[in-house]
């Protein structure tokens, strides 16, 4: 009976190893790849790659972004976790007119897309990641998203 169990124990650590290491490697790549295209000129297809900072408010063409919370729930550097976790990210996204809306922007292995005065988001990373042991502050965090322009909105 304990056989069984073993062989089961060591096939699941395998496979939830492998995938937290896949998933990794690509949200690395994909950062690097979108990071090199936004220092190239503009294309409003392609939308652009920005990041906020410990300034928490930035500008983009007519929306204003700021930065209300960050839920980082995913497994830190040097801890065995059966679940990758996820990444919550809430923006407070204003246009030209003053109007504001409340956005989050999720990530588990793929991010959601969120809309918001014609314009699409996707959360690419949030760092530092989270270490055994170490609490991250906010103003600390560095969040990394890509934003397009969908409609004439």
């Amino acid at each position: 009976m304990c056989k069984p169990l073993y062989i089961l124990l060591i096939v699941l650590s395998g496979c939830i190893t492998d995938s937290s290491t896949l998933a990794d490697t690509a949200t690395v790549t994909d950062v690097a790849t979108q990071i090199q295209q936004s220092s190239t000129p503009s294309n409003e297809a392609l939308g652009s790659v920005i990041t906020i900072g410990s300034a928490r408010v930035i500008k983009h063409q007519n929306l204003t972004l700021r930065l209300v919370a960050v839920e980082d729930s995913r497994c830190a550097t040097g801890v065995t976790c059966i679940w990758a976790g996820q990444l919550v990210v809430t923006l407070e996204v204003s246009n030209e007119r003053a109007e504001k809306i409340a956005v989050k922007l999720i990530r588990k292995r793929e991010s959601t897309v969120a809309n918001a005065f014609g314009y699409s988001l996707l959360l690419l990373d949030v760092t530092p990641h989270p270490k055994k042991g170490k609490v991250i502050q906010l103003h600390d965090q560095i969040i990394t998203l890509k934003i397009v322009k969908t409609s004439g909105v």
